[in-house]
């Protein structure tokens, strides 16, 4: 059944984004990936005769539109070095009216335990770590806080899932998730990537931020 639906996933060759493309696919779903460069991957044919790869800029409304047309949901991984610039609130921003005019109505996004919300619950560990990231990155939490003031004001039906530490790995953990508590200090990237896929057809987490941790 799973088809019958495409999937377009941006940051699709970074450290999550790869697993989110290979889960997709494993799902049955279509993937239209957008990478800067256009890069092999080790796939069975089946596999990879649904996958297919547009070379842009997810900065650019050019690539955004060949990406989404025909779409049934989005999942955005992208990401920047803590020393460029952080770009996820125009990057949104941009994929946000793309969608619009694409008639795209999922959208599925990750962030950090920078974003802190009335009414969380973080362990201490996590409130230690959330400071942290404040206070050594401020304007990448600026701009995590105008990405969701983005999104809060689009009419789509977003989710924007907060990470905690990421560790390279397929994992297969149970996954803990919660709107409003920190679920784990840790979770995997396979387990990430297998929590977004899942949000495609679930409306637990629409307009929500969840934690999710192993």
């Amino acid at each position: 059944m799973n088809q019958s639906k495409l999937i377009a996933v941006i940051g699709g060759t970074g450290s999550v984004g790869r697993y989110v493309v290979s889960c997709a696919l494993q799902q049955g779903y279509r993937v239209r990936m957008l990478a800067r460069s256009v890069r092999s991957m080790q796939l069975p044919p089946e596999m990879a005769a649904r996958l297919s790869v547009i070379q842009g800029d997810a900065t650019r409304f050019d690539s955004l539109r060949d990406l989404l047309n025909g779409c049934s949901a989005v999942i955005n991984t992208f990401g920047r070095p803590p020393q460029e610039e952080p770009l996820y609130s125009s990057v949104t921003r941009r994929v946000l009216e793309e969608m619009e005019r694409a008639g795209v109505r999922r959208y599925i996004g990750v962030t950090g335990l920078s974003l802190k919300l009335q009414g969380d619950h973080k362990s201490i560990g996590g409130r230690v770590v959330s400071r942290m990231l404040r206070s050594l990155h401020p304007q990448f939490a600026q701009d995590r806080l105008a990405e969701l003031a983005v999104l809060q004001s689009s009419s789509v039906e977003w989710t924007l899932v907060r990470l905690p530490v990421v560790k390279e790995g397929q994992g297969g953990c149970a996954i803990k998730a919660n709107a409003d508590r920190m679920t784990g200090n840790r979770i995997y990237n396979g387990d990430v990537a297998r929590f977004l896929v899942n949000q495609i057809d679930e409306a637990e987490y629409v307009r929500r931020c969840p934690f999710i941790g192993n």
